[in-house]
C-alpha cells in the first residue's frame, strides 16, 4: 500500500494530536504542520484543515480551502460546507486543481447523527427525532474551542452567544443529514434551524452553562448543554429519542474519556484521519459521503443545504 503524505493546517491540541495520529499510521506520512500564512510543506498530497474559531469568524476558510484545492491538494476539513465554506466555490476550486474535498463534520455531533441516521433508515414510521447532548469541557476546551473562554464559560454572556453562532454550520449539517435520512428532506428543505440560547450565570455573574435548542421544523429537535468539566468519567453524553404515532423509544449514550483525551476531540481526529485514504483515492470534486457508514458510496445527504 502506498504511503500518503499529509500536512496538518491548524493550531492547538487537535493539530498536535492529528500529527501524532499520522505518525502512528503505516499508510500515512507526516510532512508537518503549517498555518494559512505559510506554504504547504513540499511533497504533501493531502491537507487536514482544522480552522480555529478566529479563522471561521473572519471567513478565512473560504480562501484557504479553495486555494489549497486550486493548488492541487486534496483537503479533508473539519468544517462542513455552508455559509463559512460555499459549495459552489469549493466545486470550482476542485475542478481547477483536479483535487478532492471532504468535510467530516469534525465534531462530536457526528456520533449521535450516525446512530440516529442508521436507526431512521430502517424505521419508516418515525414522526419526530429529539437529541440531547451534554458536553463537559476541560479547561483547554475541545475543538474548535481551544479554551473554556472560547465558548464563554467563566466569561460573559456576549462571548457565549458568539461561540454558539460560530459553530452553527457544524450543527446544521448534522440536522439536515437527519432530516434527509428520516424524512427524505421533506420537513424543512433549504431552511436553517430555529435556534434559541439560554445562558446561565453563577453567583458572581460569570457564565457556568450554555443551553442551545435547535429545531428543524416540527420533527427534529436538538438540545446542547455545555458546561465546565466535572469529575464525571463520561464527559460526552447523549439522549436519543425517536417517536412514532404509537410509541416512543429512548437511548442514552455515554462516551468516556480515554488516555487523557476528551472523547469529542478523539472523534474529530479519528474522523479526519480515516478519511485521508478514501478521499485521496477518489475522483475530482466534493466527496459527499459519511465514510463511517456508507463507505465509498455517493451520499448527497451529507452536504449542508445552501441558504
Amino acid at each position: 500500500m502506498s504511503t500518503i503524505a499529509v500536512a496538518v493546517l491548524g493550531t492547538g491540541a487537535v493539530a498536535d494530536r492529528l500529527v501524532a495520529g499520522i505518525e502512528r499510521r503505516p499508510d500515512l506520512r507526516s510532512t508537518g504542520r503549517t498555518t494559512p500564512a505559510l506554504p504547504v510543506p513540499d511533497g504533501t498530497a493531502c491537507v487536514l484543515y482544522v480552522p480555529s474559531l478566529a479563522e471561521i469568524a473572519t471567513d478565512a476558510p473560504k480562501d484557504v480551502v479553495t486555494r489549497l484545492l486550486r493548488d492541487g491538494y486534496d483537503v479533508v476539513s473539519a468544517l462542513p460546507p455552508g455559509a463559512d465554506l460555499p459549495v459552489a466555490d469549493v466545486r470550482a476550486a476542485c475542478r481547477a486543481g483536479d483535487s478532492t474535498f471532504h468535510a467530516t463534520g469534525g465534531f462530536q455531533t457526528a456520533i449521535a447523527t450516525r446512530i440516529l441516521r442508521s436507526l431512521s433508515e430502517v424505521t419508516t414510521d418515525i414522526r419526530r427525532i429529539e437529541l440531547e447532548e451534554e458536553l463537559d469541557l476541560p479547561l483547554a476546551g475541545v475543538y474548535p474551542w481551544n479554551a473554556l473562554g472560547d465558548i464563554g464559560i467563566g466569561g460573559t454572556e456576549v462571548a457565549a452567544r458568539s461561540a454558539v453562532a460560530a459553530v452553527a454550520d457544524y450543527y446544521e449539517a448534522g440536522l439536515h443529514a437527519l432530516d434527509d435520512a428520516a424524512f427524505a428532506g421533506t420537513g424543512e428543505p433549504g431552511v436553517s434551524p430555529a435556534v434559541s440560547v439560554e445562558v446561565r450565570l453563577d453567583d458572581a455573574g460569570a457564565v457556568e452553562k450554555v443551553i442551545v435548542d435547535r429545531a428543524l421544523g416540527p420533527r427534529i429537535g436538538y438540545r446542547s448543554i455545555w458546561s465546565a468539566g466535572t469529575t464525571d468519567d463520561a464527559p460526552l453524553r447523549y439522549r436519543l429519542v425517536t417517536s412514532t404515532d404509537t410509541a416512543k423509544g429512548a437511548t442514552t449514550l455515554r462516551v468516556a474519556a480515554g488516555e487523557g483525551v476528551h472523547p469529542a476531540e478523539h472523534l474529530t481526529c479519528v474522523g479526519l484521519l480515516d478519511a485521508v485514504r478514501p478521499i485521496h483515492d477518489s475522483g475530482q470534486g466534493i466527496a459527499h459521503r459519511d465514510l463511517s457508514i456508507t463507505y465509498l458510496m455517493p451520499d448527497e445527504r451529507l452536504i449542508t443545504r445552501r441558504r
